[in-house]
Formats: structure tokens, C-alpha cells, sequence
């Protein structure tokens, strides 16, 4: 069984910094302190105030917030209140806004649609942050080591938050240059620049035969030559190259060519036809 890794590459940042004015701009910063204290906007008055100026209607706007229509009532006075100016004209049906309502109801979504922005970049360096490894495997290998090594890896890094992807050995390769994977398992030997290989363990050839079958009452190793004089199945059948090909160029290196060779896809298939 072999394992494969990319080859890291160079890892690139940006760094975000709040800008602090200088002295060109004392005249500005002085401004914006005579601002009234009593201004203390809540986001939440800003959403309230967005949801009954588009539904035009208290009553649908609070059930659009689940909340009751009174306490939203409040919030839209208080908001009014604190900006000094009234919002909508209660007394017709739908609800409009005034003039004033008008002109800030542009400012109130720029202010939601930047929030809701900011909250989206804060996920997106959230996940980011995280720390993930992917792991291709070949299905033969769950038969191995492969699932040991996972939980001991788990075990060792609980913080590491594992992704397992059924790939071929081709696909592992594909999958480790995309960046898809960051490690794979295989059987099949490969060539690939860009792909940093290790073979972990070698594992002895096994041939099985159905109980009853003359070459099962052998108690010595079976030869080669022994096993191309029956019929041969092997797997999986697609995609190639595959540890089918494996098996099969073994016969030709002895200069060996089985009489009946059976592809199939699947390893359970395999054992089930053999005859």
C-alpha cells in the first residue's frame, strides 16, 4: 500500500488594517465628536424599521421578524425618537413613508447589506481557519491499516477535521494537484512529478481458489505458472491502469499468459465468482 502527498507550495496571506487619520484630517475627526451622545442606534431598530418600510404593513412585518406588533411599534417610536424625524405616515393603508423615511430607507440598507457583508467575511476567515485534512483511498485498503490509522490520527488530533473521499488511484493524483486532498492511499505505482510518494508497507500476493479446487489441497506456495493454467479473475475491471494490470504484468514478467482471465469491478464480486 502506498501513500501520496502533495508536494506544499508557497502560502499566501493578506492582512487587513484599520486606517488611522492624521493630522490633515483632525478637522474631520473634530466634526464627527459634536455628533449628539443621545444618538445610540440599535441594528435591530435599523432591521425593523427596513422590514415595515418594504412589507408597508406593521402587522406583516412582525410576523416576518416573529416577533409581536407591539414591541415592534416601540422600537420604530424609539428609532424615530433618537433620530428626531418621524418615519412613516401611521395613518394610511399600507403604511408610507415620509419624506424623511425616504431618505433614510436607502442609508438603512446600505448599513444592513454592509453588516450582513462583514458577517459573511468573518464566516469565510472562520473557515479558513480551521484546520482540515482530506484523505483519498482506494476501497482494497479498508481492508488494510487505513481505518487504524484514521482513528489513531483522530485520536492524536481531535482538532483536525477529517474528509474521506473514495478516489482511484488516478483520480488520488488528479485530487492531490487540485488540492481536493491533501494525502491518498493506493496500491498502483505511479509517475508524477508533482506528486511525492512513499510505500508504506509491501504485502504478499494471495490467490483464492473455492475449497474444492485441485489447487487448494496443495500445501506448499502455489507457482504461477500453476495459477495461468486456470481461469483467472481479476479486479477491477475498470478504470485502467489498475491493480488488475498489476497481476497481469506479473504473468508476462514470468513470460506467462493465463488461459481465461474474468474482469470484474468490484473485489466482493471477484470472490464470489470464483470458480
Amino acid at each position: 500500500m502506498a501513500t501520496s502527498r502533495t508536494i506544499p507550495g508557497p502560502l499566501f496571506s493578506s492582512c487587513f488594517r484599520t486606517y488611522s487619520p492624521g493630522a490633515a484630517q483632525q478637522s474631520k475627526t473634530k466634526s464627527v465628536s459634536t455628533i449628539p451622545r443621545r444618538y445610540r442606534l440599535e441594528l435591530r431598530q435599523i432591521r425593523y424599521f427596513v422590514a415595515v418600510a418594504r412589507e408597508r404593513n406593521f402587522t406583516r412585518a412582525a410576523e416576518l421578524l416573529h416577533i409581536a406588533q407591539p414591541p415592534l411599534s416601540r422600537q420604530i417610536q424609539q428609532l424615530e425618537e433618537e433620530l428626531g424625524v418621524v418615519l412613516f405616515e401611521r395613518g394610511t393603508r399600507p403604511v408610507r413613508l415620509t419624506d424623511a423615511g425616504r431618505l433614510l430607507f436607502g442609508q438603512a440598507v446600505q448599513v444592513l447589506e454592509g453588516v450582513d457583508e462583514m458577517k459573511a467575511i468573518s464566516r469565510r476567515l472562520h473557515e479558513a481557519e480551521k484546520l482540515r485534512l482530506g484523505i483519498g483511498f482506494v476501497a482494497s485498503t479498508l481492508y488494510g491499516r487505513l481505518p487504524e490509522m484514521i482513528r489513531a490520527y483522530r485520536a492524536a488530533r481531535p482538532q483536525v477535521e477529517l474528509t474521506l473521499l473514495e478516489l482511484n488511484t488516478l483520480d488520488q493524483i488528479a485530487a492531490l494537484k487540485d488540492g481536493r486532498i491533501d494525502v491518498g492511499y493506493g496500491r498502483i505505482p505511479f509517475d508524477e512529478p508533482a506528486v511525492e510518494r512513499t510505500i508504506l508497507r509491501n504485502e504478499r500476493l494471495v490467490a483464492a481458489v473455492p475449497l474444492r479446487h485441485p489447487l487448494s489441497l496443495h500445501e506448499r506456495p502455489l507457482r504461477l505458472a500453476e495459477l495461468a493454467e486456470a481461469p483467472l479473475i481479476v479486479y477491477p475491471k475498470t478504470p485502467r491502469p489498475s491493480f488488475a494490470d498489476q497481476v497481469l504484468a506479473l504473468f508476462r514478467d514470468h513470460g506467462l499468459r493465463p488461459a481465461v482471465v474474468h474482469e470484474m469491478r468490484e473485489l466482493q464480486t471477484a470472490l464470489v465468482n470464483r470458480h
